[in-house]
């Protein structure tokens, strides 16, 4: 009875074990297929502001692109371990990608190896993983991040010329034998001391953390009084050595820079306790990380080297005001100019004003004369007409206020800087594009901008020098439709009433060249092959999508806005600066 009974529970509980056994191998085998598109963010110190910023960038793209994606992190940067531990989690449960931000850059690569031995995708963001270990171990893993060296280098020639090239200065460093705290104490070094008789009294290492560089500081100043600058390798030590020349009383005495931009210390540099950092845009490494990651998962080929922007920023620029006159913000093209000096402006603590003309010459110098009697420290002018606008520019001159043009030119009037694509050789992109679609033969309309603007004249001239090439090619008709949609539809719909046949369109903006679209579209079926804009505003890339138009010779828009501030940042630094800069220009075809 024992024995019948003993084979009776054996058996039940061999059952039980293999239920059990199905339903966890059934439950980990969901879990891994739930996980298999899912992107993991790895940061580091989920304290620091820093890499909030990056978190922000991350899930703003992944929730507009409908991305799933979680975020993990240590306290400190000095948890090493309990990174690596993080990713063989994310590894045993399947995850599709990960993005990390790694506390080292030598001893996270082998857990890094082993992620993509199981499959996963792997982007590494803000450290570089150390490019001798990652070849000892065989591997190519995309970056995305900033030049560290060339960033710290900014601050150091910042530095240097503050001092005139002479003085006694400390640098408190990140995490020894980490990739960024050594580019940065690197470039630093290189930049203050080229040309220069700045002495580096000590270098030291704070392990990126706020408690250590206060202890660190008030041991070193003691020792190597009088120092006249403190160079930090993050904001986080930077507000560490800042309480310790308050008990020092050597605030605003010794020059002070951090790397980061994080609030703490802009809140410090408009107060004048501090003197510069880096903001080297954590909020895109994010996002960029994330869709490097998303593209793996696509199976798409990834670059090796993704690079982020970093910007100088100082405390002589904050609490400025910065005014913009721009031609019109009806155009999309201008928008996009607006949004990138606005947030340039604001990452440099100053203030910006704006005035639309709405494409009115009169209006603008009325706009130029109420910024200067209301007391602006700087003018960024897109000019609506290139003559007219001298006037204004000369106001400007005569109370010594600074003056960048951007995307179209003035005549008349100083000017600290212009900003502009090479609008003649775009025309010349387009001639040629025209010909190659074209296949050297047909006739063309051409809608010119409006008259008296650099960009119209200029565009105008490129093309029909670069088709002098094409003898085949004939401009039947150039009609004048200022920029404006409407206009340029109207225009295409009196041209094809008027029975006048032609085979392709070039048009000076992408406005026209839909408003052109537009128009034969509603005339029905057509003989008419090529339609060419400019500017490479959205509007255009989506109809370029839909195969509404060919082409548009792209021009970059939010970068003329940030290189306008950029300018004007420079000169309030007393740096020299290039007169004119030009912006390039891309083809971009259906």
């Amino acid at each position: 009875m024992f024995s019948k009974y003993l084979k009776l529970t054996t058996a039940a509980l061999f059952a039980y074990t293999l239920i059990f056994f199905c339903s966890t191998l059934f439950f980990n085998t969901s879990l891994l297929a739930a996980n298999e598109k899912t992107v993991a963010l790895v940061m580091k110190a989920l304290t620091n502001p820093f890499f909030s910023k990056m978190e922000l960038g991350a899930k703003t793209y992944a929730n507009r692109s409908k991305i799933p994606l979680e975020v993990f992190g240590v306290e400190r940067e000095t948890d090493v371990e309990r990174q690596i531990s993080i990713m063989e989690n994310l590894i045993s449960r399947g995850y599709g990608a990960i993005v990390i931000a790694p506390a080292d850059s030598k001893q996270l690569v082998p857990v890094c190896q082993k992620a993509l031995a199981s499959g996963i995708v792997v982007v590494n963001i803000d450290n570089p993983l150390h490019a001798a270990t990652l070849h000892k171990y065989n591997l190519a893993i995309p970056f995305v991040g900033p030049d560290n060296r060339a960033g710290a280098a900014q601050v150091g020639a910042y530095v240097r010329n503050r001092l005139n090239g002479r003085g006694r200065v400390i640098v408190i460093e990140g995490i020894r034998g980490v990739e960024n705290a050594e580019l940065r104490k690197t470039g630093f070094i290189e930049a203050i001391t080229q040309d220069s008789s700045i002495e580096i009294v000590a270098s030291e290492s704070a392990n990126w953390h706020t408690d250590e560089a206060l202890s660190l500081a008030v041991k070193l100043l003691n020792i190597h009084a009088p120092v006249d600058a403190i160079f930090c390798a993050n904001d986080k030590m930077a507000l560490g050595v800042l309480q310790a020349l308050d008990i020092l009383g050597l605030t605003g005495k010794t020059v002070l820079a951090g790397y980061d931009n994080i609030e703490a210390v802009r809140s410090e540099m408009q107060r004048g306790r501090m003197h510069a950092t880096v903001e080297q845009h954590p909020e895109l490494m994010g996002q960029y990380g994330v869709e490097l990651a998303v593209n793996g998962l696509e199976g798409k080929k990834l670059p090796l080297n993704l690079p982020t922007p970093v910007d100088l920023v100082t405390h002589e620029t904050f609490g400025k005001t910065i005014a913009l006159s721009i031609s019109s913000l009806r155009n999309p093209f201008f928008i996009t100019l607006h949004k990138a000096v606005l947030d340039a402006t604001l990452l440099h603590g100053a203030k910006l004003v704006v005035a639309d003309a709405h494409d009115n010459n009169a209006q603008q110098l009325i706009d130029l004369s109420t910024f200067l009697n209301e007391g602006i420290d700087a003018l960024i002018i897109n000019p609506t007409n290139t003559e007219t606008v001298g006037h204004g520019i000369e106001l400007a001159n005569n109370q010594n206020i600074p003056v960048i043009t951007v995307d179209r030119k003035a005549a008349e009037g100083q000017t600290i800087c212009h900003i502009e694509s090479d609008n003649k050789e775009g025309g010349r992109m387009a001639a040629k594009l025209m010909a190659r679609l074209l296949q050297g033969k047909g006739r063309v309309v051409e809608l010119e901008g409006i008259p008296g603007t650099s960009a119209a004249l200029e565009r105008g001239a490129g093309f029909n020098e670069a088709l002098k090439a094409f003898p085949d090619i004939k401009v039947v008709t150039r009609e004048v439709a200022d920029f404006e949609q409407q206009k340029a539809k109207d225009v295409v719909l009196r041209t094809i009433q008027r029975n006048l046949q032609f085979d392709g369109i070039f048009a000076h903006n992408d406005n026209m060249i839909l408003g052109a679209a537009e128009a034969l579209e509603a005339m029905g079926p057509s003989s008419v092959k090529v339609l060419v804009g400019f500017d490479g505003i959205q509007a255009a890339l989506e109809a370029l999508r839909q195969g509404r138009i060919n082409a548009t010779i792209a021009q970059k828009p939010e970068k003329m806005g940030v290189l306008a501030v950029s300018s004007i940042t420079r000169f309030w630094r007393g740096e020299k600066q290039a007169s004119s800069i030009r912006v390039d220009l891309e083809v971009i075809e259906r």
